[in-house]
């Protein structure tokens, strides 16, 4: 698929339909959890049914979609959107941006005024739908959710509570439900055999890895062209050092989002966290050896996992999930990788952070003439049939045979390329029923479902899971828009620390004079609502 696919389809042209894979994710991608805190895949189907289909005789619903699709899936004349709409009863018309620049087109299509009915945003209940609220674009859904009853079964009460508008308490956006991902780190398995090396528990023995990954031609080509670890940046105006770095922070005891205790039971903004500057000081010490990827400030989304497939990095964040999912980019994944959990801090304990189970959400334009026929569109998307087909495919074309108890799938080598072609996670409404996905994407195989096993179960043994609320607090969350110019400087401040441009001093003396007074008053007001939350 070329950069843009905009297009009116037929009853058999497209649709779409959204991580991570992430995977993945979410941030909180789907760091995604609400309370579950297993990987072993569900053994119960679901019990949410589909909504029955309209009448033969009711004229399709036309519904135009923007929505971010990976790059292998050609929407065009695509069989699995073809049975979506005949299920659905819609006819869709889709502009679908790379995933890469999905969130720039995202920013120009909402300042161009001129909307589809249905939009896919990625960072969820974010600053930037607050604004889009805010200037009248989005449709206003409190008194239209209760009409539609695997909405409000298969998306939870915490859920909905998170993405209430932190301006007006409306709710503008309905959330994406996503399995439960527990981010830990994808390592180069292969690199460590060779070295002889185990993967890191500790930042000691993560240190150590760094070192080897980097000097000691773990991919045997006689060239110093490898590096540890790398980052990406997945959304706009936030750095890549926070974006994708939890498995990193775990030890220093620094949570990535907001709602978590710093080390002495205490909530704080995260600049004032006991592991705040050393995290960042150890960063500085990566890259004053040389032991970071040097292009980890300005890569973009999946651009660190392209890296890792190029035997140029060994390390990069990802959730239980991430090595069978990477078999569409690398079909020898599950041989070279290994899913590993989060460091262990200084007491011995690998804290996970998990955030209700969310991949961003969909937004309804206020100027859209076709609402209650879009929200009974997510309604279905709400569904086991819905989930499975987007996830799962046809019958014949793409698998001979599921069990949706065990997830277990069977494709032959042709139905495993045209998968890719037609559908993925990506595409999904809805990408968990009951909080469960119809397969382990790239699982197709017992062996692979007890890999994915055994290294999910491992990990999570090792990790301590805190599941923390989604904050709603409205001055911290609205930092970008009321304070961007200090925000961006602070962002600035910290890289700079990183790669010595600053010195610690200076960057302190930023913090104490500058940032900590701009921001007292909303640290004051996310204290108070994070204590009055965890009552």
């Amino acid at each position: 698929m070329k950069g843009s696919v905009k297009g009116l389809v037929s009853s058999s042209v497209s649709i779409l339909l959204l991580s991570s894979l992430v995977a993945a994710c979410s941030s909180n991608s789907g760091p995604q959890g609400n309370g579950a805190t297993s990987a072993t895949p569900s053994t119960t189907p679901s019990t949410i049914t589909a909504t029955p289909a309209p009448a033969k005789t009711a004229a399709p619903a036309a519904i135009k979609i923007f929505n971010r699709v990976n790059a292998t899936v050609v929407v065009e004349k695509n069989p699995v959107i073809a049975e979506a709409e005949k299920l659905a009863n819609v006819k869709l018309e889709v502009e679908a941006p790379p995933i890469n620049n999905y969130v720039d087109k995202l920013q120009v299509l909402m300042a161009s005024g001129d909307l589809p009915d249905l939009i896919y945003n990625w960072g969820g209940a974010d600053a930037n739908m607050e604004k889009w609220a805010q200037n009248g674009l989005l449709v206003s859904l409190d008194d239209k959710i209760k009409n539609y009853p695997n909405l409000t079964k298969n998306i939870t009460k915490e859920m909905w509570d998170a993405v209430k508008s932190v301006n007006d308490g409306k709710t503008y956006i309905i959330p994406r439900t996503n399995i439960v991902n527990h981010w830990g780190y994808k390592v180069n398995q292969q690199w460590l055999d060779k070295l002889k090396l185990k993967a890191p528990t500790t930042l000691d023995e993560f240190t150590n890895v760094c070192k080897a990954f980097t000097n000691n031609d773990p991919d045997g080509n006689g060239k110093p062209d490898t590096y540890c670890v790398s980052f990406s940046n997945p959304t706009l105006g936030a750095n890549t050092i926070w974006n994708a770095s939890n498995f990193l922070t775990s030890a220093f005891s620094l949570p990535v989002v907001n709602g978590a205790k710093d080390t002495d039971g205490a909530y704080k903004i995260r600049e004032k966290m006991s592991g705040y500057i050393p995290y960042l000081t150890y960063l500085k010490q990566l890259n004053d050896e040389k032991l970071i990827d040097p292009e980890f400030l300005i890569n973009k989304i999946y651009v660190d996992q392209e890296k890792q497939n190029q035997n140029r990095i060994g390390i990069i964040y990802a959730h239980q999930y991430s090595v069978m999912a990477n078999l569409s980019n690398d079909k020898d994944s599950d041989k070279k990788y290994t899913y590993q959990p989060v460091l262990k801090d200084s007491k011995g304990v690998a804290s996970d952070w998990v955030t209700p189970a969310m991949w961003g959400g969909w937004m309804i334009a206020k100027n859209s003439k076709n609402i209650d026929a879009v929200l009974k569109f997510l309604d279905w998307g709400n569904t086991t049939e819905a989930n499975t087909l987007f996830q799962v495919g046809l019958k014949g074309l793409t698998y001979e045979s599921y069990d949706p108890a065990t997830k277990n799938i069977t494709r032959t080598a042709d139905q495993t390329t045209k998968l890719a072609s037609v559908t993925s996670t990506y595409m999904t409404l809805a990408n968990a029923i009951d909080g469960n996905g119809a397969i382990i994407e790239g699982a197709d195989s017992l062996e692979r479902l007890n890999i994915y096993k055994t290294q999910a179960d491992a990990a999570l043994k090792q990790m301590t899971v805190i599941n923390v609320p989604a904050v709603r607090s409205p001055k911290i969350l609205n930092l970008n828009s009321s304070i961007p110019d200090l925000v961006k400087k602070k962002d600035d401040q910290e890289l700079k620390y990183i790669t010595g441009n600053i010195t610690l001093q200076q960057f302190k003396d930023f913090l104490e004079k500058e940032w900590n007074p701009a921001t007292a008053d909303a640290e004051k007001e996310y204290v108070e609502y994070m204590n009055k939350v965890a009552k």
